[in-house]
């Protein structure tokens, strides 16, 4: 769309047309990062020009001028229009509409953690248990408040927001142990095999523990897991227990990694091989043998 015409700016003041036609510009996929700017210098006259074009769906999908939009209302801490926007009830069945929409409200659910309130914690608490989104995850670690860790340790089951997720986590610190040892040990439904999805979600839970720190009254709960028969899952609990794990315990984790080397990938070997040395190091003894005779047979059968 082009600037407001004469015609159509009748009975508004020429700042107003000013602000309108600023706004409009914002639309331009080339120019809209230039026209931010000079929509926010006109301040506090622009948010109900913003607050209209934030509010309007897009069939399209094309989300850049409303995620400039939410970008300039937070700028101007116009925030309880973010609010009023992320409140609205989104009945969206068309895929590409909804892809373009998403990134809206993952835009102005970030933004809108910058007012550390009550009412906005609560908000994107409410957005996250009916629909996650990686800004809603973001902004909801803005506030570090320990009733997010249940929603964040979920996401972790999303592949497209457990980078998001893992991030948010870690700066909880020790703070999220006891759900992401919940998420390691989820038990499955024995009548069906695990989920790809479920494996990864568990996978990614203790490389968050591993990373915050896995405490040694947590790892009694953890020690099952060396005997799971995903190698990247086993593999991370015997890490674990090089860590905090009693003698006999390391022992068992050297022997569980001579019987998990075969079936890994080369780097999975390569990984196997270094904790191996970290348990032969704390009393691990038998299960490095074991992994050194493997080695020389692998040696033997290149031959």
């Amino acid at each position: 769309m082009s600037p407001l015409s004469k015609n159509e700016g009748a009975g508004t003041s020429p700042l107003q047309l000013e602000v309108a036609n600023a706004i409009e510009r914002l639309k331009s996929l080339h120019g809209g990062d230039e026209a931010l700017s000079e929509v926010l210098s006109f301040g506090a006259e622009a948010v109900a020009g913003l607050r209209t074009l934030l509010m309007q769906r897009e069939p399209s999908g094309l989300y850049q001028a409303r995620r400039h939009a939410a970008e300039a209302l937070a700028a101007l801490r116009s925030f309880d229009t973010l609010g009023e926007f992320l409140r609205l009830d989104r009945d969206i069945n068309d895929p590409v509409e909804r892809l373009g929409e998403d990134v809206v409200v993952g835009t102005a659910a970030r933004l809108i953690a910058q007012l550390r309130e009550e009412w906005v914690f609560q908000l994107l608490l409410s957005l996250a248990n009916c629909r996650m989104l990686s800004g809603v995850l973001t902004g909801l670690g803005a506030f570090r408040r320990p009733e997010s860790i249940p929603c964040l340790v979920r996401a972790l089951a999303e592949d497209e927001l457990r980078p998001t997720a893992e991030a948010v986590l870690r700066l909880f610190g020790r703070a999220v142990g006891p759900e992401l040892v919940r998420a390691a040990i989820h038990s499955v439904d024995p009548i069906r095999s695990e989920s790809e999805t479920e494996r990864r979600a568990r996978r990614s839970a203790l490389k968050a523990l591993l990373e915050v720190g896995v405490s040694r009254k947590e790892w009694p709960l953890l020690r099952p897991l060396i005997q799971d028969e995903d190698v990247q899952i086993a593999m991370l609990a015997c890490i674990t227990c090089a860590r905090v794990g009693t003698a006999l315990d390391r022992t068992d984790a050297a022997c569980r990694l001579a019987v998990l080397r075969p079936r890994g990938n080369w780097l999975q070997r390569q990984q196997i091989d270094e904790v191996v040395t970290e348990l032969a190091g704390k009393g691990g003894e038998k299960g490095r043998e074991t992994i050194e005779r493997g080695n020389e047979s692998d040696a033997q059968d290149s031959r």
